[in-house]
């Protein structure tokens, strides 16, 4: 029993003398070299490329870490906008340097603008910071003055002040036509109206159907508002008795 309580009073002594020699260690030998470890006086990099940053201070012996990019108006692409420590700081060899570096200025997304007007998506791009570079007029089934391609896709990303290539539309091609809405429409009525287009019913498709009243059309090919040639011609699907 005595050598089990010597024994237990003997570890807390060795753990105290262990931190005292630990201390003396620290005071001694630690903050000695610590205290004369060569100290530099950190430069000023605001505004300077990071690469040219990052060289000098290596030839420092400070360790630059790069963070970012942040995106800023001010400060072109790859340039430092501020440092930690600050400019003037004097600092142990060794001690890291944190570069923030500029992404330059913000990305715009790209919106959609097919169907807008040649006026509304002008007004569109240029709130965004984005020009119209180049208009080229197209026949289209669009209406006139609508826009139905862009040279920059939607959601893609892009800098502020790139340019913009926009197709317009000028129309239909002169001697094209829209196909009118059959549908639920009588074949006689049908076969009018696409006469005053100068169009014409083409392939006829019976089905039976137990709701509707016969020679109802139900379908038709090509659908309504597609741009056809004078003269072309329908097909349809004709409900019949059973």
């Amino acid at each position: 029993m005595d050598f089990l309580n010597k024994k237990i009073i003997k570890y807390p002594i060795i753990l105290i003398a262990a931190g005292i020699i630990l201390l003396i260690l620290f005071d001694k030998v630690f903050m000695p070299w610590y205290v004369s470890a060569d100290e530099v006086i950190v430069p000023d990099f605001v505004g300077q490329p990071k690469v040219n940053a990052i060289e000098a201070l290596k030839q420092l012996n400070l360790q630059p870490i790069e963070e970012g990019p942040k995106y800023d108006e001010q400060f072109p692409k790859d340039h430092v906008i501020f440092h930690i420590p600050e400019p003037g700081s004097k600092v142990k060899v060794g001690r890291r340097v944190y570069l923030y570096i500029s992404g330059g200025e913000p990305l715009i997304k790209m919106p959609q603008l097919l169907g807008k007007t040649i006026r509304d998506a002008k007004i569109t791009i240029e709130r965004l910071g984005l020009e119209v570079d180049t208009v080229i007029n197209v026949r289209s089934e669009f209406p006139a003055r609508t826009v139905v391609e862009q040279n920059i896709n939607e959601g893609e990303f892009v800098a502020k002040g790139k340019t913009i290539t926009l197709k317009i539309s000028i129309g239909p091609q002169l001697g094209m036509v829209r196909v009118p809405n059959l549908i639920a429409k009588s074949l006689t009525e049908a076969e009018r109206m696409l006469r005053e287009l100068s169009l014409r019913i083409g392939k006829k498709t019976y089905l039976a159907s137990p709701n509707l009243l016969p020679n109802t059309i139900i379908d038709q090919y090509p659908s309504e508002d597609k741009l056809v040639n004078y003269g072309d011609s329908v097909d349809v699907v004709i409900t019949q008795s059973r």
